[in-house]
Protein backbone atom coordinates (compact mmCIF):
# COMPACT_ATOMS: atom_id res chain seq x y z
CA UNK A 1 0.00 0.00 0.00
CA UNK A 2 1.21 3.37 -0.74
CA UNK A 3 -0.19 6.76 1.23
CA UNK A 4 -0.48 10.10 -0.98
CA UNK A 5 -1.09 13.20 0.75
CA UNK A 6 -2.60 16.37 -0.95
CA UNK A 7 -2.95 19.94 0.00
CA UNK A 8 -6.49 19.99 -0.12
CA UNK A 9 -9.53 18.31 -1.68
CA UNK A 10 -9.74 20.03 -4.40
CA UNK A 11 -6.08 18.65 -5.45
CA UNK A 12 -6.82 14.91 -4.00
CA UNK A 13 -9.83 15.08 -6.12
CA UNK A 14 -8.48 16.00 -9.59
CA UNK A 15 -5.57 13.48 -8.49
CA UNK A 16 -7.96 10.72 -8.46
CA UNK A 17 -9.77 11.96 -11.26
CA UNK A 18 -6.38 11.91 -13.64
CA UNK A 19 -5.71 8.29 -12.34
CA UNK A 20 -9.18 7.29 -13.55
CA UNK A 21 -9.30 9.20 -16.25
CA UNK A 22 -5.47 7.52 -17.56
CA UNK A 23 -6.74 3.55 -16.56
CA UNK A 24 -9.46 4.40 -19.17
CA UNK A 25 -7.25 5.87 -21.86
CA UNK A 26 -4.95 3.13 -21.52
CA UNK A 27 -7.24 0.28 -21.02
CA UNK A 28 -10.61 1.32 -22.92
CA UNK A 29 -12.84 -1.56 -21.45
CA UNK A 30 -12.07 -1.18 -17.89
CA UNK A 31 -14.14 -2.53 -15.58
CA UNK A 32 -14.34 -0.19 -12.36
CA UNK A 33 -16.38 -0.08 -9.26
CA UNK A 34 -17.39 3.30 -8.01
CA UNK A 35 -18.53 4.54 -4.60
CA UNK A 36 -21.24 6.99 -4.02
CA UNK A 37 -20.77 9.65 -1.24
CA UNK A 38 -19.04 13.24 -0.50
CA UNK A 39 -15.48 11.81 -0.71
CA UNK A 40 -15.62 11.12 -4.26
CA UNK A 41 -18.08 13.73 -5.82
CA UNK A 42 -15.50 16.20 -6.82
CA UNK A 43 -13.38 13.64 -8.42
CA UNK A 44 -16.12 12.25 -10.73
CA UNK A 45 -17.62 15.76 -12.01
CA UNK A 46 -13.70 16.66 -12.49
CA UNK A 47 -13.44 13.08 -14.29
CA UNK A 48 -15.99 13.76 -16.91
CA UNK A 49 -14.75 16.92 -17.72
CA UNK A 50 -11.36 15.49 -18.41
CA UNK A 51 -12.62 12.42 -20.19
CA UNK A 52 -15.11 15.09 -22.42
CA UNK A 53 -12.65 17.66 -23.15
CA UNK A 54 -9.40 14.80 -23.97
CA UNK A 55 -11.91 13.04 -25.92
CA UNK A 56 -11.02 9.72 -24.07
CA UNK A 57 -13.24 6.84 -25.78
CA UNK A 58 -15.61 5.77 -22.95
CA UNK A 59 -18.12 3.50 -25.12
CA UNK A 60 -16.01 0.26 -23.96
CA UNK A 61 -15.84 0.95 -19.73
CA UNK A 62 -17.62 -1.09 -17.42
CA UNK A 63 -19.15 1.04 -14.56
CA UNK A 64 -19.32 -1.18 -11.50
CA UNK A 65 -21.57 0.38 -8.48
CA UNK A 66 -19.87 -0.28 -4.75
CA UNK A 67 -23.25 -0.82 -3.19
CA UNK A 68 -27.26 0.71 -2.12
CA UNK A 69 -29.52 1.14 0.91
CA UNK A 70 -31.77 -1.71 0.49
CA UNK A 71 -35.44 -0.68 -0.10
CA UNK A 72 -34.39 2.20 -1.34
CA UNK A 73 -35.63 3.19 -4.72
CA UNK A 74 -33.22 4.14 -7.54
CA UNK A 75 -35.33 7.33 -7.93
CA UNK A 76 -34.17 8.75 -4.13
CA UNK A 77 -31.96 10.94 -4.25
CA UNK A 78 -30.30 9.18 -1.27
CA UNK A 79 -29.93 6.07 -3.59
CA UNK A 80 -26.29 5.05 -4.14
CA UNK A 81 -28.04 4.61 -7.80
CA UNK A 82 -29.64 7.95 -8.04
CA UNK A 83 -25.95 9.15 -7.37
CA UNK A 84 -24.27 7.54 -9.70
CA UNK A 85 -26.82 8.51 -12.23
CA UNK A 86 -26.32 12.17 -11.87
CA UNK A 87 -23.00 12.25 -11.78
CA UNK A 88 -21.32 9.56 -13.99
CA UNK A 89 -23.77 7.19 -15.99
CA UNK A 90 -25.92 10.50 -18.13
CA UNK A 91 -22.88 13.01 -17.79
CA UNK A 92 -20.97 10.05 -19.89
CA UNK A 93 -24.38 9.15 -21.67
CA UNK A 94 -23.29 5.49 -21.02
CA UNK A 95 -25.27 2.51 -22.59
CA UNK A 96 -27.40 0.07 -20.43
CA UNK A 97 -24.98 -2.59 -21.08
CA UNK A 98 -21.73 -0.40 -19.65
CA UNK A 99 -23.04 -0.39 -16.40
CA UNK A 100 -24.39 -2.61 -13.79
CA UNK A 101 -25.65 -1.22 -10.22
CA UNK A 102 -27.58 -3.67 -7.48
CA UNK A 103 -31.28 -3.71 -7.64
CA UNK A 104 -31.69 -3.06 -3.86
CA UNK A 105 -35.81 -3.82 -3.94
CA UNK A 106 -35.51 -7.21 -5.47
CA UNK A 107 -37.11 -10.36 -3.51
CA UNK A 108 -34.50 -12.17 -3.58
CA UNK A 109 -31.19 -10.29 -2.56
CA UNK A 110 -29.21 -13.53 -2.36
CA UNK A 111 -29.54 -13.97 -6.05
CA UNK A 112 -28.89 -10.06 -7.07
CA UNK A 113 -25.72 -10.70 -4.93
CA UNK A 114 -25.26 -13.77 -7.39
CA UNK A 115 -25.92 -12.33 -10.45
CA UNK A 116 -23.67 -9.21 -9.41
CA UNK A 117 -20.54 -11.42 -8.98
CA UNK A 118 -21.57 -13.68 -12.34
CA UNK A 119 -21.70 -10.14 -14.29
CA UNK A 120 -18.06 -9.28 -12.58
CA UNK A 121 -16.70 -12.39 -13.50
CA UNK A 122 -17.50 -12.75 -16.75
CA UNK A 123 -15.35 -9.31 -17.53
CA UNK A 124 -12.47 -10.81 -15.87
CA UNK A 125 -11.91 -8.82 -12.99
CA UNK A 126 -11.99 -5.72 -11.82
CA UNK A 127 -9.15 -2.75 -12.96
CA UNK A 128 -9.85 -0.54 -10.51
CA UNK A 129 -11.75 0.13 -7.17
CA UNK A 130 -12.62 3.74 -5.51
CA UNK A 131 -14.29 3.44 -1.93
CA UNK A 132 -14.60 6.26 0.74
CA UNK A 133 -14.04 5.07 4.29
CA UNK A 134 -17.12 5.50 6.75
CA UNK A 135 -16.76 7.20 10.21
CA UNK A 136 -16.53 3.62 11.69
CA UNK A 137 -13.82 1.99 9.35
CA UNK A 138 -16.02 0.65 6.69
CA UNK A 139 -15.74 0.24 3.12
CA UNK A 140 -18.61 0.33 1.28
CA UNK A 141 -20.96 -1.62 3.22
CA UNK A 142 -18.69 -4.13 4.80
CA UNK A 143 -19.52 -2.97 8.51
CA UNK A 144 -16.58 -3.64 11.51
CA UNK A 145 -16.67 -7.94 11.69
CA UNK A 146 -17.16 -8.28 8.48
CA UNK A 147 -15.19 -11.42 7.25
CA UNK A 148 -13.11 -9.99 4.61
CA UNK A 149 -13.01 -12.74 2.11
CA UNK A 150 -16.67 -12.06 1.05
CA UNK A 151 -17.79 -11.41 -2.47
CA UNK A 152 -20.81 -9.65 -3.21
CA UNK A 153 -23.38 -9.80 -0.13
CA UNK A 154 -26.15 -8.16 2.38
CA UNK A 155 -25.38 -7.01 5.44
CA UNK A 156 -27.31 -5.38 8.97
CA UNK A 157 -25.96 -1.79 8.57
CA UNK A 158 -23.76 -0.74 11.68
CA UNK A 159 -25.27 2.07 14.35
CA UNK A 160 -22.74 4.56 12.95
CA UNK A 161 -23.82 3.63 9.14
CA UNK A 162 -27.39 4.32 9.86
CA UNK A 163 -27.14 7.33 11.81
CA UNK A 164 -24.51 9.13 9.42
CA UNK A 165 -26.22 8.04 6.29
CA UNK A 166 -29.18 10.23 6.66
CA UNK A 167 -27.02 13.23 5.54
CA UNK A 168 -27.80 12.08 1.93
CA UNK A 169 -31.72 11.68 2.24
CA UNK A 170 -34.82 15.10 2.66
CA UNK A 171 -35.85 13.21 5.83
CA UNK A 172 -35.52 10.65 8.00
CA UNK A 173 -35.85 7.75 6.77
CA UNK A 174 -35.10 4.05 7.58
CA UNK A 175 -32.10 2.38 7.07
CA UNK A 176 -31.38 -0.90 8.06
CA UNK A 177 -29.53 -3.61 5.71
CA UNK A 178 -27.33 -2.57 2.72
CA UNK A 179 -26.09 -4.69 -0.50
CA UNK A 180 -22.19 -4.42 -1.41
CA UNK A 181 -19.27 -5.66 -3.06
CA UNK A 182 -17.49 -7.07 -0.03
CA UNK A 183 -13.56 -7.20 0.96
CA UNK A 184 -12.39 -10.02 -1.69
CA UNK A 185 -13.04 -8.03 -4.68
CA UNK A 186 -10.90 -4.86 -3.35
CA UNK A 187 -8.26 -7.42 -2.30
CA UNK A 188 -8.59 -8.67 -6.07
CA UNK A 189 -8.93 -5.52 -8.01
CA UNK A 190 -5.74 -4.74 -10.14
CA UNK A 191 -5.96 -1.26 -8.35
CA UNK A 192 -7.26 0.17 -5.40
CA UNK A 193 -8.32 3.81 -4.55
CA UNK A 194 -9.42 4.58 -0.31
CA UNK A 195 -10.23 8.58 -0.65
CA UNK A 196 -10.88 10.47 2.74
CA UNK A 197 -10.63 14.34 2.84
CA UNK A 198 -11.34 16.97 6.06
CA UNK A 199 -10.78 16.75 9.75
CA UNK A 200 -13.09 14.73 10.94
CA UNK A 201 -12.05 11.92 8.85
CA UNK A 202 -8.61 12.37 10.52
CA UNK A 203 -9.03 9.94 13.82
CA UNK A 204 -10.69 6.61 11.34
CA UNK A 205 -7.34 7.71 8.93
CA UNK A 206 -5.23 7.24 11.59
CA UNK A 207 -6.43 4.26 13.22
CA UNK A 208 -6.34 2.59 9.90
CA UNK A 209 -3.17 3.50 8.96
CA UNK A 210 -1.30 3.50 12.08
CA UNK A 211 -3.36 1.19 14.60
CA UNK A 212 -3.74 -2.92 14.16
CA UNK A 213 -4.68 -4.47 11.32
CA UNK A 214 -8.36 -5.69 12.62
CA UNK A 215 -11.51 -6.56 11.21
CA UNK A 216 -13.01 -4.22 13.63
CA UNK A 217 -11.66 -1.75 11.16
CA UNK A 218 -12.74 -3.12 8.02
CA UNK A 219 -10.19 -0.11 6.09
CA UNK A 220 -6.57 -1.36 7.62
CA UNK A 221 -6.83 -4.36 5.33
CA UNK A 222 -5.80 -1.82 2.69
CA UNK A 223 -2.27 -1.51 4.09
CA UNK A 224 -2.10 -5.18 3.40
CA UNK A 225 -2.62 -4.65 -0.28
CA UNK A 226 0.00 -4.68 -2.81
CA UNK A 227 -1.50 -2.35 -5.12
CA UNK A 228 -3.80 -0.25 -2.45
CA UNK A 229 -3.46 3.55 -2.30
CA UNK A 230 -4.51 5.67 0.24
CA UNK A 231 -5.07 8.74 -0.95
CA UNK A 232 -6.03 12.04 1.25
CA UNK A 233 -5.75 15.51 2.16
CA UNK A 234 -3.81 17.61 4.50
CA UNK A 235 -6.66 17.77 6.99
CA UNK A 236 -7.56 13.79 6.77
CA UNK A 237 -3.67 13.60 7.84
CA UNK A 238 -3.97 15.50 10.66
CA UNK A 239 -3.35 13.42 13.16
CA UNK A 240 -0.81 10.62 11.21
CA UNK A 241 2.86 10.90 12.81
CA UNK A 242 5.28 12.87 11.00
CA UNK A 243 6.99 10.72 8.34
CA UNK A 244 10.54 11.05 7.83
Amino acid sequence: MTTHIFDDHADLSFRVARLIAEQIKTKPDSVICFASGESPLLAYNLLVTLLKSEKIETSKFTLIGLDEWIDITPENPGSCAYFLHSNLIQPLNLSVDQYRLFNALTEDLSQECETMDKFILKKGSLDMIIVGIGMNGHIGFNEPGVPQNLYSHVIDLDETTRTVGQKYFEGKTQLSKGITLGLQYVREAKTAILMASGERKAPIIRETLEGEITTTVPATMMRELENGHVMIDRNAASLLKPQE
